[in-house]
């Protein structure tokens, strides 16, 4: 989480705080002495490996927060990227956490107007706390400078080939099997599939290693992705693919859009709505993937398809982002 204050200058002064210990939010107040708390995710506060120890982590953080809120009277802000956590891990008590501490928050900022309607019904939020703000494209942080050529030599890609990109941390929850099996059964040499990022578990990366050395076609690059080499992996892509099982909010998703890029992802109501231009490209289930992977070459629009995705991301309320720490 990050701690911010405001200086009589009227901007803030942002300060990040470690968040994978017990109390690490007293910790953080007793340090910086903050004016505004905000919260991205909560679930490295909250979650353990047990059922034990997540309600363990659970209670010390709940206490923290009334500790914050009631005691200490400091806003809370929160982003909510999805209803539950990625990996259905312990839903319930996390159902629990988050009625009491987003009933805490001073605002509670989502993606989609579905997610806000769905937690304000759910957690019994008064309406107004609840405010729908995008986040700044990333076209404005990552350098985008290099050509398709340039890129592609750059990552030894044949220069003729129509390459598949999936961009992030390497997990589990992403559906990375589903793609590399439903990969190697279309058919050709033509086209490859480039998967770039760190496998976490380290023992999950290893296994994804192993499913790739099976078809040559595929290329695993399991690592973290310094910020000036991502432009090569989107400049050298076509599409990228991200086949996510449960999904609401994608920062993944931003990304390609704002590399201009036509996205296979998975068809959820918020993502129906924001690549309502693309969607043939939307899979329901996962088997779906193969047949889209395979048609989406001779799609004659992807330039089209990835013009509007860049234009879109440029086009959200970002600017409202300050708007968030207005609070009484």
């Amino acid at each position: 989480h990050q701690l911010v204050s405001l200086p009589q200058q009227g901007g803030f002064e942002l300060r990040t705080a470690p968040s994978k210990r017990f109390w690490a939010t007293v910790s953080a107040l007793r340090h910086y002495q903050p004016d505004f708390i905000y919260y991205d995710w909560i679930q490295s506060f909250t979650i353990g490996r047990t059922r034990t120890l997540t309600l363990l982590k659970s209670v010390c953080f709940l206490l923290e927060i009334l500790y914050v809120t009631y005691i200490r009277r400091i806003p809370v802000i929160h982003t909510l990227h999805n209803v539950q956590n990625h990996a259905g891990k312990w839903v319930r008590m996390e159902r629990w956490v988050y009625y009491y501490f987003l009933r805490g928050c001073s605002r509670v900022r989502v993606y989609s107007e579905t997610t806000r309607r769905k937690i304000i019904q759910l957690y019994k939020l008064p309406p107004a706390k609840v405010v729908v703000v995008q986040d700044v494209p990333y076209h404005f942080y990552y350098p985008n400078t290099v050509s398709r050529c340039e890129s592609r030599e750059k990552l030894n890609l044949p220069g003729d080939a129509f390459v598949f990109l999936f961009f992030g941390m390497v997990k589990a929850y992403k559906g990375i099997e589903s793609l590399i099996e439903e990969f190697s059964r279309v058919p050709g040499s033509a086209p490859y599939l480039l998967i770039a990022g760190v496998g976490n578990p380290a023992q999950y990366g290893h296994k994804i290693e192993l499913l790739a050395q099976k078809d040559s076609r595929i290329r695993f690059h399991n690592r973290f992705i310094e910020k000036h080499e991502v432009q090569y992996y989107f400049n050298a892509a076509d599409v990228v693919v991200l086949p996510f099982r449960n999904v609401e909010h994608s920062g993944s998703v931003d990304l390609a859009m704002s590399f201009g890029k036509p996205i296979i992802t998975l068809k959820t109501p918020f993502m129906a709505n924001l690549l309502s231009h693309q969607t043939a490209l939307l899979f329901s289930n996962p088997r779906e993937l193969g047949k889209i992977m395979q048609t989406v070459r001779e799609e004659p629009r992807l330039d089209v398809i990835g013009e509007r995705n860049f234009q879109l991301a440029d086009q959200v309320n970002y600017r409202d982002l300050l708007n968030l720490f207005s609070v009484d």
